[in-house]
């Protein structure tokens, strides 16, 4: 079962956000066995900003014409069945990062399968200060226009806390993670009757 884990931090590692994630990623992983962690941290990829040309809507050209790392992020993310992503808050919004990879998204509006979609999300997002709910809230419309169901949030605020992971919040981060896996274990539980039904002879065939 393959899970993105997308880091939308702008600072190299090390990273307050790559070690929240990474506490998501040992939650998930002690729910779902087969469990395989696709991550992908957008910083390390060179991912140029959206020139809204809108040619990539054409269906006769049908792909985004800048020539950077973008496709190569989208196809690490191909076989995916749900994502952790974790992100800080920086002006009171999301990342630019992650603001300019949403818009690159748009060139599959007209695809058939949009990658990054169809997906079960956790969600954690992290300040110094506050609006980690406003930053959390920008996200669904992203999340409705993918077909994506966030199934769990947390939201942290590191006030005077050097390190948070050195508080509740890892424990909080690790939930997250671990609610993320026990709803794919469900829905893929629920899915197997209708798979071995499918399977079944039907009478007088």
């Amino acid at each position: 079962m393959k899970i993105i884990a997308l880091s939308c931090t702008q600072k190299r590692l090390p990273s307050m956000t790559d070690a929240l994630l990474e506490a998501a990623i040992n939650g998930v992983v002690r729910e779902v066995g087969n469990a395989e962690v696709q991550r992908i941290r957008l910083i390390d990829h060179r991912i140029q900003m959206c020139e809204g040309e809108d040619t990539c809507l054409d269906p006769a050209v049908g792909r985004c014409t800048i020539e950077d790392d973008f496709e190569r992020v989208v196809a690490m993310a191909d076989g995916a069945q749900a994502m952790l992503l974790a992100m800080p808050v920086y002006a009171g919004n999301v990342p630019a990062i992650l603001k300019i990879f949403q818009e690159r998204l748009k060139s599959f509006m007209n695809a058939s399968h949009r990658p990054f979609g169809d997906l079960l999300v956790g969600t954690i997002v992290h300040s110094r200060t506050m609006l980690t709910e406003p930053a959390l809230g920008s996200l669904f419309p992203w999340y409705l226009r993918l077909k994506n169901k966030n199934v769990a949030s947390a939201c942290f605020t590191q006030g005077d806390h050097p390190d948070l992971t050195q508080t509740a919040a890892y424990d909080m981060c690790v939930a997250v993670g671990r609610q993320l896996g026990m709803t794919l274990e469900a829905r893929d539980r629920a899915l197997l009757p209708l798979a071995q039904s499918a399977d079944r002879p039907r009478c007088g065939a």
